[in-house]
């Protein structure tokens, strides 16, 4: 496997988890979740479009 498709199943992984966690917390903390997953995958697309 190359080095982007480990870090596309990572961002996956980690959403996915992220996602699961935010389903059992409320307000604030769901909105910490959502707001690092939302990071996650911005740093994760700028690194795989610097790359090309």
């Amino acid at each position: 496997m190359s080095i982007k498709n480990k870090i596309g199943l990572g961002m996956i992984s980690l959403f996915i988890l992220v996602t699961t966690i935010g389903n059992f917390l409320d307000g604030f903390w769901h909105g910490v979740t959502f707001i690092s997953v939302v990071a996650w995958m911005v740093i994760g697309f700028d690194l795989l479009s610097s790359r090309k």
